[in-house]
């Protein structure tokens, strides 16, 4: 009695078909591409990561550039009269 709980059995006393493969695959079978169309891709890539790249210097040289004049404006006080 150690394979039963609450009066049902620990395994699955039905026994399900397995899916057709066939019907299930065909939503999802791989796209078969020609070189062309891989250079294509690569290039659209290769045109994205530089965007990116791009950005991101661009927010690191605006962030420098900004320390750069809170610093110095810490530092450069009026003088007083």
């Amino acid at each position: 009695m150690s394979n039963v709980i609450g009066g049902k059995p620990l395994y699955m006393s039905v026994i399900r078909p397995m899916p057709k493969t066939e019907s299930t695959m065909t939503q999802h079978q791989p796209v078969i591409l020609t070189a062309a169309e891989i250079q294509d891709i690569e290039a659209r890539a290769h045109a994205m990561r530089a965007a990116a790249m791009a950005d991101a210097l661009r927010a690191l040289g605006r962030g420098t550039v900004n320390l750069v004049l809170k610093l110095s404006a810490r530092f450069a006080r009026p003088r007083t009269a």
